[in-house]
């Protein structure tokens, strides 16, 4: 993470740390660090955009710049009248990796229903999302199952650089209820599969699959297993009998994943 006129940081296992001009780091600020000027921001900020900060504009309205392989930067700044990010103060790269077979568990207990992928930011759901996209669909569960993705930041295909199995179609589409639309009525998926729920139409959207007899798998933050009832969108979720599974990540990695079903969450939080 880059701050104009602060120390350099990283973001490792949850905890934040600091680099030393020698190469080490610390947890605790002290003497020696790195810092960060403004001209390293803007001449990082003017890579990352590939010299092309006016294509890179859609993105910018987002706050983030996409990057290889599913990696994004964050940027953070002044929004303009235009509600493009500009005068960038912050950076975030956010670096995206796969790890094969970190869902099989889950994965494994798949019968074709819906799943949510629930956790706090940066508690790894896209890099669970995407290995059990890639796991239902090449058949390592018993059965190979038909996958659209609806990939709206590249960070789940990676635009190509990540393996998502052998029957899964892609299509990038920044309106995510758009491509769920278009997906649905050409591609004759078994399962529909996304990053991130947030919107109504969205919802609308998933419904629309339920009904059609395709299930949706799909992520949400939230804090703990509470917040899935007080969140308008994970609540109407659980309520629709879209979602019959629900994975809830645990703030500190390392420590047990839990699944719930849509009965018990209900019974428990609503």
């Amino acid at each position: 993470r880059l701050r104009a006129s602060l120390p350099l940081s990283l973001t490792v296992m949850g905890q934040t740390i600091f680099v030393k001009k020698s190469g080490q780091t610390c947890q605790n600020p002290q003497e020696g660090m790195v810092f960060v000027t403004k001209s390293d921001v803007k001449e990082s900020f003017r890579l990352l955009a590939n010299n092309s900060v006016f294509s890179r504009e859609e993105e910018l309205k987002n706050g983030y710049l996409r990057l290889r392989n599913g990696s994004r930067a964050g940027v953070f700044g002044t929004v303009t009248p235009k509600g493009i990010m500009d005068d960038i103060k912050s950076i975030n790269i956010r670096i995206a990796r796969e790890i094969r077979g970190v869902s099989t568990v889950l994965a494994s207990s798949f019968r074709g229903e819906g799943w949510l992928i629930a956790g706090p930011p940066a508690s790894g759901k896209t890099t669970l999302l995407r290995d059990f996209i890639r796991q239902i669909s090449s058949g390592n569960i018993g059965r190979v199952y038909r996958v659209s993705v609806i990939d709206s930041r590249g960070e789940i295909g990676g635009f190509g650089g990540n393996s998502l199995g052998f029957s899964t179609d892609i299509v990038t589409c920044e309106d995510k209820a758009k491509g769920m639309e278009i997906a649905l009525r050409t591609m004759f998926p078994e399962v529909l599969a996304f990053d991130e729920i947030g919107t109504l139409a969205e919802f609308d959207r998933v419904k629309e699959c339920f009904n059609a007899g395709v299930s949706v798998v799909t992520t949400a933050h939230i804090g703990e297993s509470s917040e899935l009832f007080k969140r308008d969108i994970t609540r109407e979720l659980l309520l629709s009998g879209a979602i019959k599974r629900v994975a809830v990540l645990p703030k500190r990695i390392g420590e047990k994943i839990c699944v719930m079903t849509d009965r018990e969450i209900i019974n428990e939080y609503g």
